[in-house]
């Protein structure tokens, strides 16, 4: 397939979720987030089973058939989006432990990014003896099976605050939509920590998800390393999967290293409004870096894999001290609907541009496609944060909420 096709099936995947994810965190506030975090894992299990079978489809077109795994896979993610983030955070703040929302967030990262390393260092292995990622999408399926199994040994005091008022008859009159856009647009400083977080997620994302493999490809192919080789072929020439793999394996325990080191950085800089900043300053010159180093491949590619490295640090650094700072900003009954209306406009962005950026790179080498990312991650720089403004946001949450329900979690 061209850029181009991937980034129209990309961009599709992402309109999908973009439709139902802020639907779907109100749903998971009113229903319930335990409910439906398990229900994403049935939708990620069709849509693996759906890409094993590919050599099954008869007449279907394969464009067709990867835009059908694809909506699965959009409807896993809108409903993912938000709800596991406002799980934690609801725990916490139960338990009366609020003020170590960086360090959980940061430590849960930390595991799901070593054992991604691990899955993806077996999954060069195995792609490398059998040579068809079938295995690999049967394999993940099961995976996500044993997810669903999991959601569903969560206590229900899990489900979230307003679920558990509707079972005590004690709900308010307004909706989680109408609290959750109050909260949303009405706090002065809001407003920049939003902007900022969709343009370096955004782009980030487009970076290390979708251009780092075709990186990886190209460089490779420059050295007669394929990632898929032909029957016959053996040794190095063979061992593209699993190169794939070992950069996989090293991006994600990089990326634990930095969500583990993330309440480190954010209490070394005293601010976590100057730890956001700094963050987003050095992911904008990665990039950048980056898009350099696609100009030659024979001299660019091993710099290249090392800038790819420093931006999955940084990415996982500044995630969980995004989350506890915008925990800060929003009702905290309504956390899943906010969190999901953020990634919902992370999506909006990702879905417009991945097809524009296909075309780009299409036309001008994955040079394009990166200089475009920094470009647009350049105009960050005009929502730098105010501590100020949002210290005072947080105080006015903190006024205007009321305490959540304690609950007792159940051994």
């Amino acid at each position: 397939m061209s850029y181009s096709e991937i980034g129209l099936l990309m961009g599709f995947q992402h309109l999908i979720t973009v439709l139902l994810e802020f639907p779907s965190g109100i749903l998971a506030d009113w229903w319930g987030r335990r409910s439906a975090t398990a229900l994403c894992f049935v939708f990620y299990a069709i849509s693996f089973a759906g890409f094993a079978a590919t050599d099954f489809r008869g007449s279907v077109p394969l464009f067709a058939w990867f835009g059908g795994c694809l909506t699965f896979f959009a409807l896993g993610e809108a409903l993912r989006t938000g709800s596991h983030k406002a799980i934690m955070l609801d725990y916490l703040d139960s338990t009366g432990q609020e003020n170590l929302a960086t360090q959980v967030i940061g430590r849960t990262r930390a595991v799901s990014k070593y054992s991604s390393g691990i899955a993806a260092v077996c999954g060069g292995v195995l792609l490398t003896w059998t040579r068809d990622y079938a295995w690999l999408f049967y394999l993940s399926s099961a995976s996500a099976v044993g997810g669903f199994l999991l959601m569903l040994t969560y206590p229900r005091e899990l489900e979230g605050d307003v679920y558990r008022e509707r079972q005590s008859n004690s709900g308010s009159s307004d909706t989680p939509k109408e609290k959750a856009l109050s909260w949303m647009w009405g706090q002065p400083g809001f407003f920049p920590l939003l902007m900022q977080s969709i343009l370096f997620e955004s782009q980030t994302k487009i970076t290390l998800k979708y251009f780092t493999q075709p990186f990886l490809k190209v460089g490779l192919n420059l050295f007669g390393v394929s990632i898929i080789a032909p029957l016959g072929v053996t040794g190095l020439a063979a061992s593209g999967a699993l190169w794939v793999g070992l950069s996989e394996f090293a991006r994600d325990s990089l990326g634990g290293f930095g969500a583990r080191l993330s309440p480190r950085f954010e209490e070394r800089t005293n601010n976590r409004f100057v730890a956001l900043n700094r963050i987003f300053a050095a992911g904008f010159v990665a990039i950048l870096l980056l898009a350099l180093c696609n100009w030659n491949l024979r001299w660019g590619l091993f710099p290249g894999l090392f800038l790819l490295f420093a931006l999955t640090i940084l990415q996982n650094l500044r995630r969980p001290i995004f989350v506890s700072t915008l925990n800060t900003q929003m009702a905290k009954k309504q956390r899943a609907s906010v969190l999901s209306l953020e990634s919902f406009v992370r999506a909006v962005t990702v879905a417009a541009l991945l097809p524009l950026i296909g075309l780009a790179a299409d036309a001008f080498g994955l040079v394009a496609a990166w200089a475009i990312c920094s470009a647009i991650l350049a105009l960050g720089f005009l929502f730098q944060l105010n501590g100020e403004s949002l210290t005072e946001t947080a105080n006015n949450v903190s006024q205007k909420s009321s305490d959540p329900a304690k609950f007792e979690i159940r051994k």
